[in-house]
């Protein structure tokens, strides 16, 4: 099937919906969003939706042929997707997301680190946006203190976090009778791909201006990112399917159309 601009609006309208009428589930569900695993799956169902319905949105109203702000959203769909499947195909999925949570508040602090390092030996320690060592410290020391912090760290007393593989080093280690083991290196390829969109050089402009949406596969690949999407959000439910007997909604038959979803 050769898809179009219509057919990608569709697509994108079809998870938003599947999104929203499972929030709804969830939302009577009370659930603890101080609980990590709650909070970390229903974000991400959230982040879902609005991506699909920006993108539905994108594509209605915009008046410009480029595609770059496409690209860029789609591989942060890809991300989710790398990320959310090779997690629910783990033994311990909640650790794993722990994993991924911790290792995304250590990037966190380093990189304000290092603007603290920037800011103290090159700029006096007065620059006003960037953080000073004494202004680290005592983020250190609050997230030493904090309760909700205690799961994340492998060594607190040497201020050491849980670590989660990179994405490459991630389908790297993959082994052919992994689930999803194929899928997962599919999109790590397209993933790649699009990843010359987020940070302009003229490779990425000269890349753009040779894809014709009309006349080859762009479209296609969109619409696997957009299954992608729907998986990502199945995935994350099936979390309050097991810890709430949540009876998920499906209300466009989306299990039926994605079926077959997957490359062989």
């Amino acid at each position: 099937m050769h898809f179009t601009k219509e057919n990608l609006i569709e697509l994108h309208n079809r998870i938003v919906n599947f999104a929203d009428e499972n929030l709804q589930k969830i939302n009577e569900l009370n659930i603890d969003l101080n609980d990590e695993h709650d909070s970390s799956f229903v974000g991400m169902i959230i982040k879902q939706h609005s991506m699909n319905k920006d993108l539905s949105l994108l594509y209605s109203y915009k008046e410009i042929q480029t595609l770059t702000s496409e690209f860029i959203l789609y591989r942060c769909l890809i991300d989710d997707y790398i990320h959310i499947i090779f997690i629910s195909d783990q033994d311990d999925k909640n650790e794993m997301f722990t994993r991924l949570n911790a290792d995304a508040l250590s990037k966190n602090f380093k990189k304000l680190s290092d603007l603290a390092e920037l800011n103290e030996e090159k700029l006096g320690g007065n620059y006003p946006y960037y953080p000073t060592y004494a202004m680290m410290e005592e983020v250190k020391q609050k997230m030493k203190d904090s309760p909700k912090r205690q799961v994340h760290f492998s060594n607190k007393d040497e201020f050491r976090f849980k670590t989660f593989k990179t994405t490459g080093n991630l389908i790297r280690d993959l082994n052919d009778n992994d689930p999803n083991s194929h899928n997962l290196r599919r999109a790590y390829f397209i993933w790649r791909k699009y990843s010359d969109f987020v940070h302009y050089s003229n490779l990425a402009y000269e890349e753009e201006n040779e894809i014709n949406p009309a006349e080859d596969s762009t479209y296609t690949e969109y619409a696997e990112i957009i299954s992608y999407s729907y998986l990502v959000t199945l995935n994350c439910l099936q979390h309050f399917v097991e810890k709430y007997g949540l009876e998920i909604i499906d209300s466009k038959n989306l299990a039926e159309y994605y079926a077959n979803t997957g490359h062989q």
